[in-house]
């Protein structure tokens, strides 16, 4: 079966090509801590800090629509550090705290070819 991306991407770029390629995150607000990433961080979607797991991505976009090509949780310090709690909840040692995410996202859409654009972000 083919992956979702090389279906929806030709067909967005008949309306037009990738012009550029958007890094962002996305916070999902958590009530408990049991969560992998959770941690009293910004979100987004709450406009302030609390409880929540933050997702940094890249997506494919021309003037019709966007695209999610590379998505990964943000693994906070506190969660980095407690050898305990990555145990438990499964977290591997070879991942580790990271605030180049998005640096990592554009390497990779490099590396597998992916139409480039103009890189877009916030300030965040």
């Amino acid at each position: 079966m083919a992956k979702v991306g090389e279906m929806v991407l030709p067909a967005m770029e008949r309306r037009g090509p990738i012009e550029a390629w958007i890094i962002d995150d996305t916070g999902f607000p958590k009530k408990g801590a049991h969560s992998v990433d959770v941690a009293r961080q910004y979100c987004g979607q709450l406009g302030k800090q609390d409880n929540c797991q933050v997702a940094p991505s890249l997506s494919l976009a021309n003037h019709h629509a966007s695209l999610p090509a590379m998505y990964r949780l943000y693994l906070p310090q506190d969660w980095a550090a407690d050898n305990k709690r990555r145990r438990k909840a499964g977290v591997p040692q070879e991942i580790s705290f990271n605030q180049e995410i998005a640096l990592e996202q554009i390497e990779a859409a490099c590396r597998a070819g992916l139409t480039r654009g103009v890189v877009l972000m916030d300030a965040g």
